[in-house]
């Protein structure tokens, strides 16, 4: 059983070799439970879609779901986490925030192959989308005056400013910008749509238990 995902804390990331993170550890228990064994990949986000997409992974960790996506992989019945997105913004230099139209004329900064699930965001013109290769990679172009503001994903954002120490540097706003659940999606082959359904109902069962509630204990996500 081959998943991949790219590094996204407290989710799923590295440290001194070893994987872990909260939608890491409860997907390993879920499938193991259901007899599989996982073998782990970070890719790239985008690296990591089209893997799964040609089949040379079984499933993605962490992605949401939208038409194409839809179309594209098998989601199952349960979400493993949910996803608010805000926009972070250094704190010597502030920007008001209430709605979209406060950022015309700014550069927003992005990353590669996410699909920020706010239409009227995606869309606009009158701000740019500065694209960046990972969410480590905007915070630090934050940092360096290239962007004027990152949208990305809040409990991201908390997570990796403090591997950066930049927490006394940087914030973000309160208003949620977009927000959906994550998922792990498969392949689309018919012994794995099967295996959808199986997790998903295993996971629903999972969320009950005191194991599950330890999981978010550990990474200081029990309002999860």
């Amino acid at each position: 059983m081959n998943i991949v995902s790219e590094a996204w804390p407290p989710y799923i990331y590295e440290t001194q070799g070893q994987l872990q993170g909260v939608d890491y550890d409860v997907t390993n228990r879920v499938l193991r439970q259901l007899g599989y064994q996982p073998r782990w990949q970070l890719l790239p986000w985008r690296r990591a879609q089209h893997d799964t997409l040609s089949g040379h992974a079984d499933a993605i960790l962490d992605i949401s779901p939208n038409a194409t996506r839809r179309e594209q992989f098998i989601f199952p019945s349960e979400p493993l986490s949910h996803s608010e997105t805000v926009l972070f913004y250094r704190l010597d230099r502030p920007h008001p925030f209430n709605g979209l139209q406060d950022l015309r004329g700014l550069r927003i900064g992005v990353t590669a192959g996410y699909v920020y699930g706010n239409a009227q965001f995606n869309n606009a013109d009158y701000f740019s989308h500065e694209v960046s290769p990972s969410n480590e990679a905007s915070l630090l172009m934050l940092m360096r005056d290239r962007v004027d503001m990152v949208m990305m994903n809040k409990r991201v954002g908390q997570f990796t400013l403090r591997q950066l120490d930049l927490t006394q540097q940087v914030s973000h706003h309160p208003l949620v910008v977009s927000s959906g659940s994550l998922f792990l999606a498969f392949h689309r082959r018919p012994e794995l749509a099967e295996l959808a359904e199986r997790f998903g109902a295993a996971l629903q069962t999972f969320k009950a238990s005191q194991e599950y509630l330890q999981i978010l204990q550990h990474y200081g996500l029990s309002d999860l």
